[in-house]
């Protein structure tokens, strides 16, 4: 398995926002409605990853392998507050045929050393409560569960939260 990790660069910000598609459909399909997935907003997509892209407080990385994205990641500043923290791992998502070969840990890893480079000591990860395969991933990491959001029809607004230390 070749692949490639680096920083994003303005190119990216239409293939991330494609290649987001791919992933809720390998996520969460049967947990978001289908609607949802099939209805995916290609355009909403981008104006997110490029508002990423731009925030000179977050780095966007992408994990390519033969000149296709298989996954990416963001770490730095929450884009949405939580508590008093400073840090987070945002997002981080890698298509499912490159699960379970250390890649996730390897970008885990990378985001970890970023937040202690820049400063802090501290930074928590938010994710879909039922996507069971990430809570794992995050627990295995040694996440500590600090928060977890009340049940809700709408699956995609409930989340737990992970605590970690640099």
């Amino acid at each position: 398995m070749d692949y490639e990790i680096r920083r994003a660069n303005e190119n990216d910000i239409k293939r991330l926002a494609s290649f987001r598609r791919t992933t809720w459909d390998e996520t969460y399909r049967g947990i978001y409605n289908d609607s949802l997935i099939d209805n995916y907003d290609y355009e909403k997509a981008e104006r997110t990853f490029k508002s990423i892209f731009e925030n000179e407080n977050i780095s966007l990385y992408v994990v390519e392998s033969e000149n296709e994205i298989v996954g990416y990641m963001d770490v730095g500043s929450p884009r949405r507050e939580y508590g008093d923290y400073e840090q987070e791992i945002g997002l981080l998502y890698l298509r499912k045929s490159f699960q379970n070969r250390g890649l996730g840990r390897k970008l885990f890893d990378l985001a970890k050393d970023e937040i202690k480079q820049n400063g802090y000591n501290r930074f928590f990860v938010s994710c879909n409560k039922y996507n069971k395969n990430a809570c794992k991933f995050y627990e295995k990491m040694g996440g500590i569960l600090i928060d977890e959001d009340p049940e809700d029809e709408d699956k995609r607004k409930v989340y737990v939260k992970y605590h970690y230390d640099v």
